[in-house]
């Protein structure tokens, strides 16, 4: 969060859906049950209702005076949330449209670039601000990405997503417009240097080789000589060359390590890995949003910057609450608790029971409903 940022208290009947909260939310128990910089949708800020919550604290600039307040209409947007079917929403046909139009807009403007042609940034950014503006609550973006990825033209699906979640990411950083822009457009022309891998090796079914991942590897390097002469921004330029860069130096091409990496690249690899388990590929199924959440617990926090992907799970995390998911023990549930130590694994409600899964091992979330 930007050091200038004031944080602004303001009655829990006034806050409008996108405001990033610069305090956690807390009962009048001591739990807490939204985090610092989560971004408020109609879903979350029903916790806030419920919970009886006077106040809360937000994030002057993240206050959109041209949105009405969630209140008075919350729960029943709550309610279409977990009871209506995502695929059935007016707002999701609209969003689906849209992407489907800039997924063509995409293919063609990384062609384009990718034949040694200039594109200005201004057109490239449309193409992300253009599907974000179908969306009333930004942060549904991560819900609506996970119905509509197929495994069709991966490379450009991937580069679209990327690039909304990258715009999504901005704003919970706080970055300038400037700046919102810039990681928008590199987050969507990350893998541009794919378009010269061999598409065998990028479609194929079953584990790569280790003379074809290297290959693969080439492509941040040959993203970057494609659009090294271009006049795009050299922090889009190392976003591009950099985003396979781990901070504990394993990654590549260059084993850089943490403040050796763009800050652009940082965000963008945490996007990468986060879109690329949650899509469905040639040779096996999405995985569910928690098991991803619970991979990065497990095994990234040593590669990937602390700072951003706490920020990141957070909001993820608190963006599913209120959402009804299948249990490995087959019973349907609703999301009512995220436990700060371990996101992956929240409270649950059943028709029966309360579950604790953090403390209850034996079940899992399978996926989302």
């Amino acid at each position: 969060m930007a050091e200038e940022n004031i944080s602004k208290k303001i009655k829990s009947t006034e806050v409008r859906p996108n405001s990033i909260l610069a305090r956690d939310v807390v009962t009048k128990t001591g739990v807490v049950i939204l985090a610092k910089n989560t971004m408020i949708n109609s879903v979350n800020f029903t916790k806030i209702s419920q919970n009886d919550v006077k106040y809360v604290y937000v994030w002057e600039d993240s206050i959109d005076d041209t949105l009405s307040p969630i209140s008075g209409k919350a729960d029943n947007d709550a309610e279409n949330l977990t009871a209506k079917a995502v695929v059935d929403r007016l707002e999701f046909k609209e969003f689906s449209e849209s992407y489907d139009e800039k997924l063509l807009d995409t293919k063609g403007i990384l062609e384009i670039i990718g034949n040694g042609n200039t594109v200005d940034k201004n057109v490239l950014f449309s193409i992300t601000r253009d599907v974000m503006e179908k969306i009333n609550c930004k942060s549904d973006i991560f819900t609506y990405i996970n119905y509509i990825k197929n495994v069709d033209d991966y490379t450009y699906n991937h580069s679209l997503n990327v690039s909304l979640l990258c715009n999504m990411f901005s704003k919970w950083l706080n970055l300038n417009d400037n700046e919102t822009e810039d990681l928008t457009v590199a987050g969507l022309l990350h893998d541009i240097g794919k378009l010269k891998i061999d598409p065998a090796i990028l479609n194929k079914k079953g584990k790569l080789t280790d003379s074809e991942f290297e290959e693969i590897k080439k492509h941040p390097i040959i993203g970057y000589e494609i659009i090294k002469d271009t006049d795009l921004p050299e922090e889009i330029k190392k976003a591009i060359l950099m985003h396979h860069e781990k901070i504990n130096g394993t990654g590549y091409p260059a084993g850089l390590k943490d403040n050796e990496i763009s800050k652009y690249a940082k965000i963008i690899s945490i996007c990468d890995i986060y879109d690329a388990m949650t899509s469905a590929r040639t040779y096996r199924e999405r995985f569910c949003p928690f098991q991803v959440i619970r991979n990065f617990e497990r095994q990234n926090f040593s590669i990937l910057d602390t700072q951003y992907l706490l920020i990141f799970l957070q909001n993820i995390a608190y963006t599913y609450v209120g959402s009804s998911v299948k249990l490995t023990n087959g019973k349907t549930a609703e999301i009512i608790f995220i436990n700060q130590g371990q996101m992956s694994r929240p409270i649950v409600k059943t028709d029966a029971d309360f579950i604790d899964l953090s403390k209850d091992l034996s079940i899992d979330i399978e996926n989302l409903v």
